[in-house]
């Protein structure tokens, strides 16, 4: 025997099961806000182009940027020493401001209302090529800028809270001025990179002068949205 519902019945099984779709759709996902940091991990500037993140919103504007072709060992550890001596002191200024910094390799640890800060070493112009990008130092002459970023993550998703790019057209440029134009021996050469301080071998205290005043260039440039959202 065929079992007949009223129409009545039947428009009110579609109606339940409507709402039951409703229901079970998933929420759309809510703008991620800028938070006071529980933490601020700040990384290693990159200084080759193989070491600034694919996640960067730089990443596309330095696709076309390579590696100093005459970088030799010596010449890449002081580097990576230049890069962690501004990292260091950025973190020294957070810090001074009351904001819980700490240097940082590696995944940051998936904690509420953290922030990455990031950074990349651009010389442009090198070797007399005016448009030629150089991810890291380069000697020959040219502009070294510093760029910086700082996001809000939460798990895989990042979001941009601000840019610096500090170079020799700011107040306070740092190691970022105009570089000097190189004529070393291939020996002194391979153990050296172009600043705004100099040529320089080693990690001098004008050097570390340098990297402080860099520091506090990148900071004056993210403080402004910082401060916006209450921070400070």
């Amino acid at each position: 025997m065929r079992l007949l519902l009223p129409l009545a019945a039947i428009f009110s099984l579609f109606l339940v099961g409507c709402e039951t779709t409703k229901k079970e759709a998933a929420p759309p996902p809510q703008e991620l806000s800028f938070n006071y940091p529980k933490q601020v991990y700040v990384y290693d500037f990159a200084v080759a182009p193989a070491e600034v993140s694919y996640a960067s919103v730089a990443a596309p504007r330095l696709s076309g940027a390579t590696d100093d072709p005459d970088k030799t060992e010596q010449r890449d550890a002081l580097e990576h020493e230049i890069a962690d001596a501004v990292a260091t002191q950025l973190v020294a200024k957070l810090q001074e401001l009351g904001l819980p910094a700490v240097r940082w390799r590696g995944t940051p640890p998936l904690n509420e209302d953290s922030y990455v800060i990031e950074g990349q070493f651009l010389t442009v112009g090198s070797n007399s090529v005016p448009d030629q990008k150089i991810v890291g130092f380069a000697l020959g002459g040219g502009e070294l800028r510093v760029l910086s970023q700082a996001y809000r993550v939460d798990g895989k998703q990042r979001k941009l809270l601000g840019e610096a790019d500090v170079g020799s057209e700011t107040a306070a440029p740092g190691l970022a001025t105009t570089l000097p134009v190189a004529k070393l021996s291939a020996t002194r050469a391979a153990q050296s990179v172009a600043t705004g301080a100099g040529v320089v071998r080693s990690l001098t205290s004008k050097v570390k002068k340098g990297a402080e005043d860099t520091a506090a260039a990148i900071l004056e440039q993210l403080k402004p949205k910082m401060q916006e959202n209450g921070w400070f």
